[in-house]
């Protein structure tokens, strides 16, 4: 091996001397060659050009001698004049169009003198061409003009000299200097293959070394394979084994003897895989296709020399050899590991069943520690404050706080069981954010004044006023942002900003306070499950310290992210940027979002007729607190005692409405509600309103899809009992027409009211509400506009110019309403879009009311 590295190495001296040298005379040649060609090449080009100027010249000594002779002749021989002239103008135009002469053209005398020439053969052209007379009685004018052209030439002959020249010794010029360039080219060629033998050579000296090194090297990969704690086992193209080290003898029970030359197929591969493994060998031999080689480690079984089969980490590789291709494997028994492996996995399965048993203890414990709160609570609604002294109204509000408090932090630790275990559905909605954030600070507002702080919103972003998010998950975050920070602030500033970072793709909301700040290593840690910064904090406020831990799920669930920055002693800034652009459909286009829920008006007002209720509720307490209410009222109650009794009493009489429980045992309100609604005679016809303790938008759907028409979150209130009753009364026959509408935003958007009173004069503003009244109430009460005769073209225009009209008078929801009717109604079924037009009308109802009770209607006394 070093005998052909050094022999090599004199031939590849020899052959660069001899390149270097060819090099060199190449070079030498050709310099001298360019050289001698591009001076005869300038010089022949130099010549011709003044010869054709001269040449010029004397044509037009020609063309004047010419006519001259003519001119005084017998018998003028006319043809001999039109040669000399044609001859003349040819070299003429070579002189103007030829690119021989373009930097001859480009001088000014040349071309004026050029110029003129063109002039000349204008005027004398028409003689030459004309009749043989003409031309004769024209000679003396021709020998003038050619008189002319000869002094023209001339003087373009003496300049096309000069400027040639100067360009001659341009040329030349720079020639010379490419030629200094080639040399200096050369030099720097030479040397660097100089440099390039000298790197060779010190080359061919590190090949010698490491000729040695790899000897050395064989010798101790030779070693690593015999030592090796993995069994290496290398075999041929035909599966042959051609190498078998002492880690394989250990891991397969065979001797090194015996498994030289055995087939590895039939010594180590089980029998269930050996085809498989044979079929995948032979389809390398003849395609040279890897799908395990060279694909690192897979795991599989091998085969012991006792019969026993154990797990394997198998990596193969292909590899060249003077005999031919071998494979070589590396083998490891994984037993130990495979084992350790299942050990763990039954441990982690037993932790998630030993989390997911106490999230559903959780769960449990939840709703059973909300079922005497809710109890209690409605208990206390009975009370009539009138009746009390205020030491014991005092009392009894402090019962009614601490009692709502603790049932808040049980439904913050149930929110944080649905949340991770990804139960807690978003409802997309569009919605007007800035309205949102104003009545957050309207409501906080009194909070703030308690704790000599001062609460106000930066001005937003117009863009702000129609965003699509879940709205009730956004007002909980942000009232738990706001809340934290007038906790931890006194006698200082809480500020709401917002920002489009990226349109609406990206809003950020921040709340920022003059509070007392967190230290750095605490701002992570506050966002943990019942995690308070210090005892400082604790003394301050209470709580369970869950706020920020469901706020930050909820922002992550709906795509966004919260976080914080702070310092102690200057405030504190909370930050949620959450997505609120419209959906998009699968095609990119945008989708038309759901409208934004409207609060339902408070009925607390309004008289409603004495009713016959059905009351179906197992626990006796809350079937005695919502018994209690609705006889205050006046309402005639049968009660039951679970969903079985509920649905055989619904049997018996014809109620006007029903309130079901939804967890019950035995049958629960669902499975009762989708029972009564099966037996027909009538009793699909009734309102059934839920009553549960923790509606979730997923379980709004399931109390839809059972048959139910409204909703009752549980503490029950005389209040929330009036309104849903109201509703159930006013509703029509049909589930659909009464919509499960949990209280979410306002009817009416009180701040743009507020500003139309004070924009525009009374009179005019009277006048226009009565307008707007008149008309709306044409619409609704006008011949029906649906139906299969139904004109849907004049209904939708009729439902655009309209909802503009609710928009001027913030109309919020009626208007939402009646751009879905605009969207809708040209393609929708008959039966749906009677539904969408009972929804709307129950909706303008609705509105119409709360315009007459609104502080900020335009005027209160037109309805």
């Amino acid at each position: 091996m070093t005998d052909w590295i050094m022999g090599s190495k004199t031939t590849l001296r020899g052959l660069l001397v001899l390149v270097v040298a060819l090099l060199m005379t190449a070079l030498i040649y050709f310099v001298s060659d360019v050289r001698t060609q591009l001076h005869s090449l300038a010089s022949a080009s130099s010549d011709n050009v003044e010869w054709t100027l001269s040449q010029a010249e004397v044509e037009a000594m020609e063309l004047e001698s010419e006519a001259a002779r003519q001119s005084v002749a017998d018998q003028p021989r006319l043809s001999a004049v039109r040669l000399r002239f044609d001859i003349l103008y040819s070299r003429v135009a070579t002189l103007r169009d030829s690119p021989v002469y373009a930097e001859l053209r480009a001088d000014d005398g040349v071309a004026a003198a050029l110029a003129e020439l063109d002039t000349i053969f204008d005027r004398t052209t028409p003689v030459i061409d004309g009749p043989d007379a003409a031309l004769q009685a024209q000679l003396p004018v021709l020998i003038a003009e050619a008189r002319n052209a000869q002094g023209l030439l001339r003087q373009t002959a003496l300049a096309g000299i000069e400027i040639f020249s100067r360009l001659s010794d341009q040329r030349r010029a720079s020639i010379s200097r490419t030629l200094l360039d080639i040399a200096a080219l050369t030099t720097v060629l030479l040397l660097l293959l100089l440099l390039l033998v000298v790197a060779l050579a010190r080359l061919l000296r590190r090949m010698q070394n490491a000729t040695s090194d790899l000897r050395q090297v064989s010798e101790r990969m030779q070693t690593i394979v015999a030592t090796s704690l993995d069994a290496i086992v290398v075999t041929d193209l035909d599966g042959k084994i051609i190498e078998y080290n002492e880690a394989a003898e250990r891991t397969f029970g065979f001797s090194r003897a015996e498994a030289m030359g055995a087939e590895m197929s039939r010594l180590i591969v089980p029998e269930p895989v050996r085809e498989m493994h044979r079929k995948g060998m032979e389809h390398y031999r003849t395609t040279r296709e890897k799908h395990v080689i060279g694909h690192g480690i897979v795991q599989m079984q091998a085969l012991h020399r006792d019969g026993t089969e154990f797990p394997v980490d198998l990596a193969l590789a292909a590899a060249r050899a003077p005999e031919g291709d071998i494979i070589i494997g590396f083998m490891r028994d994984i037993s130990d590991r495979v084992e350790a492996e299942n050990t763990l996995r039954k441990a982690h399965d037993r932790a998630v069943a030993g989390e997911k048993s106490k999230a559903e203890l959780l769960a449990v414990m939840s709703h059973e520690m909300r079922t005497p709160l809710n109890g209690m609570l409605g208990t206390l609604e009975l009370f009539d404050p009138d009746t009390l002294d205020a030491r014991h109204r005092r009392y009894l509000r402090i019962i009614r706080n601490s009692g709502r408090t603790l049932l808040g932090h049980v439904n913050d630790v149930l929110d944080i069981s649905r949340l991770d275990a990804g139960k807690m559905a978003m409802h997309r909605t569009r919605f007007d954010l800035v309205a949102l954030l104003r009545e957050i600070v309207e409501g906080q507002t009194g909070r703030a004044v308690e704790r000599g702080n001062r609460l106000r919103l930066a001005p937003p972003s117009p863009a702000l006023h129609e965003v699509h998010g879940d709205h009730n998950r956004i007002r909980h975050i942000l009232l738990n942002l706001v809340s934290n920070a007038l906790n931890f602030t006194r006698d200082g500033e809480v500020i709401i900003e917002t920002e489009c970072m990226s349109g609406l793709d990206e809003v950020e909301i921040r709340v920022i306070d003059t509070g007392i700040g967190i230290a750095e290593e605490d701002i992570e840690r506050i966002f943990g499950d019942f995690v308070t910064v210090d005892a400082s904090y604790r003394r301050a406020t209470g709580g369970t310290g869950l706020g920020l831990a469901i706020s930050r799920r909820l922002a992550t669930a709906m795509g966004g992210t919260l976080g914080a920055e702070s310092e102690p002693g200057e405030g504190s800034v909370f930050w949620l940027r959450l997505p609120l652009a419209p959906p998009h459909d699968s095609e990119g286009r945008t989708a038309a979002a759901e409208p934004e829920c409207a609060e339902a008006p408070d009925h607390q007002g309004v008289a409603i007729p004495p009713l016959d209720i059905l009351l179906v509720e197992d626990n006796p307490t809350n079937r005695m607190v919502a018994r209690e209410m609705l006889e205050r009222d006046g309402h005639h109650v049968v009660t039951a005692h679970d969903g079985r009794e509920g649905v055989q009493a619904a049997q018996g009489r014809a109620f006007d409405a029903i309130l079901m429980d939804i967890s019950m045992p035995g049958m629960d309100g669902l499975e009762a509600t989708r029972a009564i609604r099966a037996r027909g005679n009538g009793l699909a016809e009734i309102p059934v309103i839920a009553t549960t303790a923790h509606a979730m938008p997923e379980e709004l759907d399931a109390f839809r899809a059972a048959g139910m028409t409204d909703v009752l979150v549980k503490p029950l209130s005389v209040a929330a009992l009036r309104r849903a009753l109201a509703t159930a009364v006013g509703a029509t026959t049909k589930a659909v027409d009464a919509p499960l509408d949990h209280p979410l935003d306002q009817l009416l958007d009180q701040a743009h009211l507020s500003e139309l009173v004070a924009t525009l004069p009374a009179a005019r503003l009277r006048t226009a509400y009565r307008a707007f009244l008149s008309e709306m109430d044409a619409f609704f009460d006008g011949p029906p506009v649906t139906g299969a005769g139904a004109d849907r073209a004049a209904l939708v225009a009729e439902a655009h110019r309209l909802a503009g009209s609710a928009g001027v008078y913030g109309a919020r929801a009626l208007g939402d309403r009646l751009r879905l009717l605009e969207r809708d109604a040209p393609g929708a079924a008959t039966e749906d879009l009677d539904a969408a037009w009972r929804a709307l009308c129950l909706c303008w109802k609705d509105t119409r009311a709360a315009l007459r009770t609104s502080p900020a209607a335009p005027v209160q006394d037109e309805t």
